[in-house]
């Protein structure tokens, strides 16, 4: 483990003596503890307390990054933690957050409203764990199993649902099939959460070394018929060998769903990105001249992998790539002759007709029709006046 890790952990410890100096109870807690135990690479800690956040505040620097939820962030040493006071929580109406928090003395209280037994771990300053719910048991049998009734945890927060497959894609474990009957009672309940949370969950998902476990347990909990335009394509991809990467992945579930759905919030580069691929893979087995230059090599190169993995097209990275390199001409900017040395041959000033004419030798120099030098393009020129 290397030192930057380290010291974020000793910083950790730190924090908690100092709170318990000042006569407070704290813990690392979630998913900190968790990887711990698996002895996988840790980032984020968080630490759970008895203490108040304006305790917290009146002890150390502090960001008030979740004051409403009890949260503040502390900076001590180089290490920020997020430290929040033990809650109870009340009704959910917006399945996602609680109406209420209310703050509790006992860490029992704020174990039992967290999401999965795995993700509720206490592990104090001298390295022991308190396990209130099974959690070790779980993570040695690798399930993940919500926390008391599952479909109480799913109706309170939604999100929870689609955490499930992120942890499975994660980690590999299997779901507790009580865990797993909830989605499948309750999964319509995702449609309450914003879709930028949503598509976050899967974003981090698609990151997984498990996908394809996460994705076969998407399928058979049903809750893919949520997810705006994703059905079909999750559908498909579950039963592939190998999984896609994030861009091949949406764009294979947006040439079966025939649309970037409006909903699902793509950045416009992101959004034109998966709609041209459904052009191109539309129009397009084998990309000529002209659909590479138009189009450029990371979108044909993408679109290409889309057809592959559809079974359309073979795979043909490196004669894509061949291809677009061996262009006659990649740009209009790479036109021999200027556009003030076209005004000038033909005695004209600048109007549309100069952009026109501009992308007519383009495309004669793709076809092979005009070779690109000054002097050709000017005998073509003045041939096409």
């Amino acid at each position: 483990m290397n030192g930057d890790y380290m010291e974020h952990v000793e910083n950790a410890k730190k924090v908690i003596r100092i709170l318990k100096k000042n006569g407070y109870e704290a813990y690392m807690v979630g998913g900190c503890v968790r990887d711990k135990l698996l002895k996988m690479p840790i980032s984020d800690i968080d630490i759970t307390t008895n203490a108040k956040p304006t305790d917290v505040m009146k002890i150390f620097k502090t960001i008030p990054t979740g004051l409403k939820y009890g949260t503040v962030t502390v900076q001590h040493n180089e290490s920020k933690f997020e430290v929040t006071t033990y809650r109870m929580d009340e009704n959910y109406t917006d399945f996602r957050h609680p109406d209420k928090v209310i703050y509790s003395t006992n860490v029992l209280d704020d174990v039992h409203r967290r999401d999965f037994t795995m993700n509720a771990l206490l592990l104090d300053e001298h390295g022991n764990i308190t396990d209130h719910v099974n959690g070790i048991k779980d993570i040695k049998s690798g399930i993940i199993r919500a926390i008391g009734d599952p479909k109480e945890r799913f109706k309170e927060d939604a999100l929870r649902m689609l955490r499930a497959f992120y942890f499975q894609s994660k980690l590999g474990f299997d779901i507790d099939s009580m865990t797993m009957d909830a989605i499948k009672e309750v999964g319509q309940n995702i449609e309450h959460v914003s879709k930028e949370r949503v598509l976050d969950e899967i974003m981090k998902m698609l990151k997984g070394k498990h996908l394809k476990k996460a994705l076969n347990s998407m399928v058979e909990s049903n809750i893919i018929q949520y997810l705006d335009g994703l059905e079909k394509g999750i559908k498909f991809i579950a039963t592939l060998d190998e999984m896609p990467f994030t861009d091949a992945f949406f764009g294979t579930c947006f040439v079966l769903n025939k649309e970037v759905p409006q909903t699902l919030p793509f950045s416009n580069k992101h959004r034109h990105k998966y709609q041209q691929v459904i052009e191109l893979v539309d129009k397009y087995q084998i990309f000529d001249n002209v659909a590479l230059y138009t189009y450029g090599l990371e979108l044909c190169l993408l679109a290409n992998k889309v057809s592959f993995i559809l079974g359309k097209a073979k795979y043909a990275k490196k004669q894509i790539a061949d291809a677009y390199e061996a262009l006659p001409i990649k740009s209009d900017l790479d036109l021999k002759l200027r556009a003030s040395d076209i005004m000038k041959l033909l005695d004209r000033k600048a109007g549309a007709w100069l952009g026109e004419l501009q992308r007519e030798m383009v495309l004669a120099i793709l076809n092979g029709k005009v070779q690109n030098t000054k002097e050709a393009l000017e005998a073509y020129v003045l041939s096409h006046q």
